[in-house]
């Protein structure tokens, strides 16, 4: 199945059709017997009593002879890597034999020409003895590797095969006895039985390191795995030979030992991925082709344009599965520097996506004017799954090209190509819900609009535009399960944070009015959900614009508001109306004035909305967060939440708690303002006019802190892990007052000795922690 397409509506791709005819392994090893070596048969006489004393004048052992020495060191007996005239068995070694026959008291030009002579005659002799050895020890695990019925033995043998492949001496043997190496290994890659894929995993793996090792016959090692592969028709076993391509690539990293031959690895490889038809060998081959990429980049540059077409048709067909489509977008992202490099193939293949997307909505629009469609036009269960595919597409071309993709870093990208692509896309997405509800559609439509949204800051028409698309959205969270709301939820977080400044009020009152979705969506059974709407909220409360601020903070006061009158009135005597204006009346809003909630989304709202406030709360040295305001976050929660009442405490504990931890993490970010309460007296502590202003407005904070917490401690009644939270808090504020001198005049504050009795108040409290500690201890 060939999967070379940039389209649905895009020309189909040609094939390339590799010669394989031309690929012959070569046949030029030597065997032993090329090299003179005459075989004996060693039968039951023990191996000593063949080896001849003296080795210049005769012919080397034969490989059988190492054979045997080599089963007997297996089995623990001769150690058959020492050399056949070692001293071992009581002869003389070479160099002892030659001495004194060679070595002589005259010191002519023409003697010392003879010992040279004859040292080179040992070494060659001593070399052909290791070779042997090598031969030898190499034909013995090939052998056991094959015939081994036990499992766990092959694969004991076959990792010593790799130490023996990657033993830099033994290059020479594995050069002279290549195909039979490869042939075994070939085997055990072909065998069927699916107990053993891990040995044949192994036996990729060496392959692998084989060629890695003998670099300088990478060619031909290379060619026979790709005249495997094409004559394989098991896909298993064509993964294998896949798997070990990929090794030989990582192991040879960046160095350059593949130069000469990666544009004929990278020209098989291409031909590979234009044939391949399941996702399996799809995914060996892109890694192989990634590696490519990786260090080899100048070859793969020529082949980029060809690899993504396939990869492209990969990505829109729709039949697959998500995972896969999701890990070809990752393959597509992550060869970011060629598209950088070739904008101008990335955004025409850009153009044609929208003008796909373009063509299939229009085939949509036909079903909403009632026009009978042509036999040519297909109908909305192929252009919907069509189109969505091209808008998943084409957020990953986008997210590929990276940061390059924005107007700042000048043309092809500007900022009117972005608005038009932008507009066309919410075109497409909008004819297409007038259809047909499609959440594969509004969700893969949400995530492009997203990424082009984050290249530009829109204003105007498509401010609008966009403003009454992400409401619309969210309204359709309804009939959608959570990945369609993450998609949504992270949409409009997104146009908040784009067009900050330049939101208007109007859409933050309708994003937290009490019809709105947005509200329903923090009790989603699914966490991901709910945090995600705790990001919208954070977004709309972090805003520049100070009136847009204000809307969204008096929104979120008056629910919270609406939250504590709600259970205040559970706290009424029976048959006693409650009056909502007893509960917060400063912080009441219009909005939610007629509105009772539900004892347990009252709790969860209040906890959920203290959460949210973190964001302005316990931003240092924030003018918004300090006084810009009404009521200011301090204010708020050490007075307008009515912390010290004492039936809310009994009766909600969690509420109490969730306030003091808010307020509790407000002032640490702050240092408990103990800094501000001395600004008239040391001004010469603060520098700078947004500063001062700061402390001038925070400058009454730690005494309301002190009185606070001293009032609270006095408690009878009062939630364990409050008290805890409260003397922890005590202690901190104790440390920091002692840290210097300057914070002395402190000590005499009325609201000072108010906290000191909240903390004799708890002695007994402390005594029992400090008993329970020493117990634990």
């Amino acid at each position: 199945m060939s999967r070379k397409a940039s389209g649905f509506r895009l020309s189909g791709a040609h094939k390339l059709q590799p010669h394989w005819n031309d690929w012959q392994p070569r046949v030029d090893s030597a065997s032993p017997s090329q090299d003179g070596v005459k075989s004996r048969d060693l039968g039951s006489t023990a191996l000593y009593d063949v080896l001849p004393p003296s080795c210049p004048d005769e012919p080397a052992v034969s490989s059988d002879a190492y054979a045997a020495a080599d089963t007997l060191k297996e089995e623990g007996g001769y150690e058959a890597g020492y050399s056949v005239c070692d001293t071992t068995f009581g002869w003389k070694s070479l160099g002892q034999e030659l001495r004194p026959n060679d070595v002589t008291t005259d010191s002519t030009p023409f003697q010392h020409g003879n010992r040279a002579l004859a040292s080179k005659d040992m070494r060659k002799s001593q070399d052909r003895g290791m070779a042997h050895s090598e031969e030898s020890r190499l034909a013995n695990l090939l052998r056991r590797v094959s015939r081994e019925d036990d499992r766990d033995r092959r694969l004991a043998t076959l990792k010593q095969l790799k130490e023996f492949i990657s033993h830099s001496e033994s290059k020479v043997t594995l050069v002279k006895q290549l195909d039979t190496i490869l042939s075994t290994l070939n085997d055990i890659l072909n065998e069927s039985s699916k107990l053993l894929w891990e040995l044949r995993q192994d036996a990729a793996a060496c392959l692998g390191l084989l060629c890695t090792v003998l670099s300088y016959e990478a060619e031909r090692i290379f060619k026979w795995l790709f005249l495997k592969f094409t004559s394989s028709t098991r896909d298993e076993v064509k993964l294998l030979y896949l798997v070990a391509a990929q090794r030989a690539l990582e192991a040879a990293g960046e160095r350059k030992a593949f130069s000469h031959i990666m544009q004929l690895v990278m020209s098989n490889l291409q031909s590979i991925l234009e044939n391949v038809d399941t996702p399996e060998l799809l995914c060996q081959s892109v890694k192989c082709i990634l590696q490519v990429a990786r260090c080899y980049p100048h070859v793969f540059s020529t082949n980029f344009r060809d690899t993504v077409d396939i990869l492209v048709g990969w990505h829109i067909d729709h039949t697959q599965r998500q995972s896969l489509t999701q890990q070809v977008s990752g393959w597509l992202q992550s060869l970011e520097q060629f598209w950088v490099a070739d904008l101008t193939f990335s955004t025409t293949l850009l153009g044609q996506f929208l003008e796909d997307m373009e063509a299939y909505a229009e085939d949509l629009s036909h079903v909403v004017s009632g026009e009978v469609p042509d036999e040519d036009i297909p109908p909305p269960s192929v252009s919907l799954p069509k189109l969505a595919a091209l808008l998943r597409v084409f957020s990953t071309v986008v997210r590929s090209i990276g940061e390059r993709f924005s107007p700042i870093r000048g043309p092809p990208i500007t900022e009117v190509y972005v608005t038009d692509v932008l507009n066309r896309v919410l075109a497409c997405v909008t004819t297409a819900k007038q259809v047909q509800f499609s959440e594969t559609v509004l969700t893969a439509g949400n995530e492009c609009v997203g990424v082009l949204l984050a290249s530009v800051e829109p204003c105007g028409q498509l401010m609008e535009a966009v403003l009454a698309y992400g409401l619309d959205q969210l309204d359709c969270c309804r009939a959608c399960g959570s990945d369609y709301s993450l998609a949504v939820l992270s949409l409009l977080t997104l146009i908040v944070d784009q067009i900050n400044t330049k939101l208007p009020a109007t859409f933050v009152e309708k994003l937290l009015a009490p019809d709105s979705l947005l509200l329903e969506l923090r009790f989603h059974r699914e966490k991901e959900v709910m945090s995600a709407v705790h990001g919208v909220y954070q977004a709309l409360l972090g805003l520049k614009n100070i009136p847009t601020l204000e809307a969204a903070y008096k929104m979120v006061l008056g629910e919270m508001a609406c939250a504590l009158s709600s259970l205040m009135g559970t706290l009424e005597p029976a048959g006693r109306e409650t009056t909502k204006e007893s509960a917060c009346p400063s912080i009441q809003h219009p909005t939610f004035a007629s509105l009772i909630l539900p004892l347990e989304k009252a709790q969860f709202t209040l906890i959920f909305n203290l959460s949210t406030l973190t964001t302005i709360g316990n931003t240092k040295n924030s003018l918004i967060g300090m006084w810009a305001l009404s009521p200011t976050v301090f204010a708020l929660l050490s007075q307008n939440l009515m912390l010290v009442h004492s039936e809310l405490a009994v009766y909600y504990p969690a509420i109490q708690y969730a306030v003091l931890y808010t307020l509790y993490s407000h002032c640490t970010r702050h240092d408990h303002f103990i800094s501000s309460s001395l600004s008239s007296s040391s001004p010469s502590l603060f520098d700078g006019a947004v500063i001062s202003t700061v402390t001038t407005a925070t400058k009454k904070h730690f005494s309301t802190l002190l009185s606070l917490l001293g009032g609270l401690l006095m408690k009878e009644h009062l939630y364990p892990e409050a008290r805890k939270l409260l003397l922890t808090w005590a202690q901190e504020i104790a440390v920091l007052m002692k840290k210097s001198d300057t914070y002395s005049p402190l000590f005499s504050l009325p609201s000072f000795n108010k906290f000191c009795r909240g903390l004799l108040a708890n002695g007994f409290f402390i005594r029992c922690c400090f008993l329970s500690l020493l117990v634990a201890a």
